[in-house]
Order: C-alpha cells, then structure tokens, then sequence
C-alpha cells in the first residue's frame, strides 16, 4: 500500500536547475506548460520532500522504497490559467508530476504545485509546495559570523595533505568554518574497512577519498574552490613544493612520519603555516602540533625533543590519523579521532584569523596532547581520561630543517602543562 502524501511539500531546487527553469519558462506562452525530461523530482514520499535533479547526476538509486522519481513540467502562467483536464496528451498528465511556474515578470520567483491526475469523473487537484532555492546564499554562515571574519576566512586557501578519518573530517569542517579555497592530496580509495570513522559513506567505497571528500565539502559549502591530488607526496616534491607556495596554511594527516618531514621541510623554508595533527595507538591519545614561522621549533625539532625527553610520550604510542596500517582493522573510535581533528581544525582556523589562540598562549606553545583514555603506563602525561597538557618545544640550533635559520624567536618558558 502506498504512504499518504504529507499535507505540507517542499521542493528544493539546485542552482544549475533554477537557472534552467528561468530559460525554459521564457520560451513558454500563453497557458501552456511543457515537459521538461531533463529535470527529475526525487520524491521521499515519507517526508513530503522532493528534490530536482538532472537525471544524468542521478549516480545511486534510492535506499528506500519510499522515494520515487517524477516527471516535471514547466509553465509561466498562474496556476489558476491552466486547465489540466483540457491539457494536451502529449504532456502525459498521467502519473504525479512537479508542475513548476517561473514568472518572467518576477525575476527569481518561482511556484511549485505537485498534480495528481483525475479522470473522467474526478477532477485533477493540486497542492502548493514550498520552494527552497538552493543558489540563495544567505543565511549559510548565519550561525558562526557572529564569531569569526568570514570574509577573512573565504580569502584563505589550505592544503589538506591525507584525507583518512582525520584529514576527511578536518576538510570538511575547515569549509564549513569558510574557507575559500581548499586543496585535497591523498592516493588512497576509500575501503569498506574506512567507513565506521569517516566522513564518507558506503557510496563512496572505492572512489578516490579526495573526490569524496569534495562531494562532502560542496554539500555543506558550494562556495568552496576544491582541487584534488591524487598523488604521494613523497615521490611529488616538485608537486609538494608547488602546493606549499600557492596556499596560506598546510593540514597535515598523513599516515606516515616520511610525508610529514618532507611537508614540514617545504613549510620552514617557504615560511608557510602548519598544522599537524595525529592519533597515538588505538586512538587512545593523540597531538596536535602548530609550527608558525619564525615563532619556535618547526616539526623535526618537536620529534627531537620528544625523542630527547624521557617519559613525556612513549615511543610505542606514537602514530597518526592511520586508516591504512599494518592490520587490516586497527581498532579505534571515530569519537576518539574526532577530538584530535577537532582541535586541529580549531587551531588551523585560529591561525589563519592570526587570532590569539588562548589555549595556546599566544602560540607560544607549539603542541597539545589530548588523552581520550587514560594508559598511564605509557606516561605520566596519560594518568586521566579526557585530559589535555599543552607543551612548549624550543627551537633546536641542530635541528636539520630550521636550526641554520636565524629569523627563528625561541621560545622563553621550558615545557608545561
């Protein structure tokens, strides 16, 4: 038995199909109306929803049993001109359709009726939808321009290097914080194996995480300028080099220590932001590493100093935003990742605003370390759950990357919690 129709209807119309809809309408006259079968309704029959789409963009079939394609036509004229018992067979009033009416008169006002057909002794009745138009802009950032420089922010562009459950989640986030330009560098597909920790879903499996990931970031910003690398970064350096010098910040989760010093070399000697971000095993733990230029250490000396500081971090627990690890399920919470690239992301936008991050005290210290769930066998900085120590790392004059810098302030207090 197919569901009732819900009294209240709303159709939500894309801007590539509106901007059609305003063409098509132009060339129709009188009390006209006429098929448009290169516009679908995606029809959720369950929640009175209906959506336009071009057939063609119609990848997947519906998941549910409760939603239908139906057929669209297009007038200009009022509703109450057009006769549907005397329309034309041509039309093929013979099944729910869409009627859509854009007035020429009024530029961007358009009206929406959803026509179930009659018969012989029952006329056909239509019902009034409500349009969202998908090309009105305002109101997206309603609810954070009250607390950040969206215009500062829309003129910014990162490079988001690993796109795994960390690097996916914090692209997204960074487009939905405003960022105008983004660009995605990763080689891996997403895997079944992916999927309880990203943000993409069994759709995507098997398409480049980085063209994923995209699709997510235009659903929530369609703003967003989006360009995708599907390459290794390090056997790219010329690539690396490229992306480095064209972007204002550099979002590091890579699965992998190699990338992450080739990324930070190219950062230090182009003078560029980076923001590093990664889980200890099992997620149990993990840091997050600013490295601002000419304001303290960069990576390398971060890891030396760690190396050189017995009982801060263990050895064994240290790791990355790792989907793709020696064992085919390394075990860990996608909540537990999502703190970790939370507060990456929080300290990315912070830097890009060149806000005063005051968990980070001035960005004098360089790297935070979050605990998800106490192992204080792996450290006196892991005795308590949900706990975080901020930790200041001095420039080494050794350090191979930085130390033959001299535009470097060192930092004036030893580490702290």
């Amino acid at each position: 038995m197919e569901p009732s129709k819900p009294s209240e209807l709303v159709v939500v119309i894309p801007e590539p199909i509106e901007r059609q809809l305003i063409e098509l309408s132009n060339g129709v006259s009188g009390a006209e109306t006429h098929a448009w079968p290169e516009c679908t309704g995606i029809f959720r029959t369950d929640e009175g929803h209906i959506r336009l789409e071009a057939p063609s963009d119609i990848l997947y079939p519906s998941s549910t049993s409760l939603c239908r394609h139906i057929p669209c036509f297009v007038g200009h004229k009022p509703i109450g001109s057009i006769s549907f018992d005397s329309l034309p067979e041509s039309n093929n009033w013979e099944s729910p359709s869409l009627l859509l009416i854009a007035s020429p008169e009024s530029p961007g006002s358009i009206t929406a009726y959803y026509v179930e057909p009659g018969d012989k002794s029952t006329p056909a009745t239509t019902t009034p939808c409500t349009v969202i138009l998908l090309g009105d802009r305002l109101g997206l950032f309603d609810r954070i321009s009250p607390v950040v420089n969206l215009s500062k922010l829309q003129d910014k562009k990162v490079a988001v290097i690993g796109l795994g459950s960390g690097g996916g989640f914090g692209a997204v986030e960074l487009a939905k914080s405003g960022i105008g330009s983004l660009i995605l560098v990763d080689y891996d597909r997403l895997e079944i194996t992916n999927v309880s920790r990203h943000v993409c879903g069994l759709l995507d499996i098997g398409r480049w995480k980085t063209r994923a990931v995209k699709d997510k970031i235009l659903q929530h910003n369609p703003d967003t300028d989006v360009a995708c690398h599907e390459v290794d970064i390090t056997e790219q350096p010329e690539l690396l080099e490229s992306i480095v010098d064209s972007v204002d910040m550099v979002f590091v989760a890579t699965d992998n220590e190699i990338s992450k010093y080739l990324i930070n070399e190219q950062c230090v000697y182009q003078h560029v932001p980076a923001v590093y971000g990664g889980v200890y095993e099992r997620a149990f733990a993990g840091e997050v590493v600013l490295v601002m230029p000419d304001r303290g250490g960069c990576y390398s000396c971060v890891r030396q100093n760690l190396a050189r500081t017995p009982g801060i971090v263990s050895a064994t627990v240290a790791g990355e935003y790792a989907d793709d690890v020696d064992t085919p399920h390394e075990p860990g919470l996608g909540i537990d990742v999502g703190f970790i690239a939370n507060l990456q992301v929080k300290i990315a936008v912070s830097g890009l605003l060149d806000d005063r991050v005051p968990a980070f005290n001035d960005l004098g210290d360089q790297m935070i370390i979050w605990v998800n769930s106490a192992r204080p066998q792996d450290g006196p900085l892991f005795g308590s759950s949900l706990s975080r120590y901020f930790v200041k790392v001095p420039r080494l004059p050794d350090c191979r990357t930085c130390g033959v810098l001299t535009n470097f302030e060192e930092p004036e207090d030893p580490a702290h919690e």
